[in-house]
């Protein structure tokens, strides 16, 4: 019986039972070939990566994160730039020692979400509390803030100094608790005071909220750009 002869439903059990390979190679083909042009539509150049640490953002911040990218400022410093840059940030991260806070249980995670965005180079800035920003310099994580905002005289009046540990012995400490911690460490403005901005949270009420650099950025003209017109934006 040819094919144009049988019924509907036998053509397409035909066609099902003898093209199934083909039919399915050319599915794939066009699921691929929708994926690429979906991903390459919707692609973005992440021009700045932040992290919300111990603090939450006020809506009103939140749009001009979205609309940094596409400022006259931001413009200005990188004319090259794509219509499609963003800005990417990173919420609900936790750094407390604190073990009855509701957010203790997320420390780790945060921990590990942390490290690996500053070892891949994907971290510029942090914003926190006193207690995260401690973590960050502690660790020598964030850059030293002298001079980079010279001339910027609202910011200077907000730069904050922060305990750098040069060394320690904390592994030692850790597999001995008998032995004693040691560390040699340093005072370095390592963050900005953002608290009188009103664009941050923090999530234990009373906190101040600081802004820094992470000391391995490689967008450090754009974060500086941020920090001012955060400044400039929410006087």
């Amino acid at each position: 019986m040819k094919l144009s002869d049988m019924p509907l439903s036998k053509r397409i059990k035909y066609i099902l039972d003898y093209y199934k390979l083909v039919l399915f190679i050319i599915a794939l083909f066009l699921y691929i070939l929708c994926y690429i042009g979906w991903r390459y539509a919707t692609r973005q150049d992440i021009i700045l990566y932040g992290s919300l640490v111990n603090v939450r953002i006020e809506e009103k911040t939140r749009k001009f994160f979205t609309d940094f990218p596409q400022s006259e400022t931001f413009h200005e410093l990188f004319p090259e730039a794509s219509g499609r840059s963003a800005v990417s940030l990173s919420e609900n991260l936790f750094l407390t020692s604190d073990t009855a806070s509701d957010y203790h249980e997320y420390v780790y995670a945060s921990r590990l979400k942390i490290l690996a965005s500053i070892e891949a180079e994907k971290l510029d800035l942090v914003i926190g509390d006193a207690e995260a920003m401690d973590a960050f310099a502690g660790q020598g994580f964030l850059m030293p803030l002298d001079g980079l905002f010279e001339g910027n005289d609202i910011i200077e009046k907000h730069l904050v100094q922060g305990t750098v540990i040069l060394e320690d012995n904390h592994i030692e400490v850790l597999l001995d608790e008998d032995v004693p911690y040691h560390s040699v460490t340093k005072e370095e403005t390592t963050s900005i005071d953002v608290t009188d901005l009103d664009c941050f949270i923090p999530y234990r009420e009373g906190e101040k909220v600081y802004l820094g650099i992470i000391a391995n950025t490689d967008r450090l003209d754009a974060a500086r750009a941020f920090t001012e017109s955060l400044f400039e934006e929410h006087p």
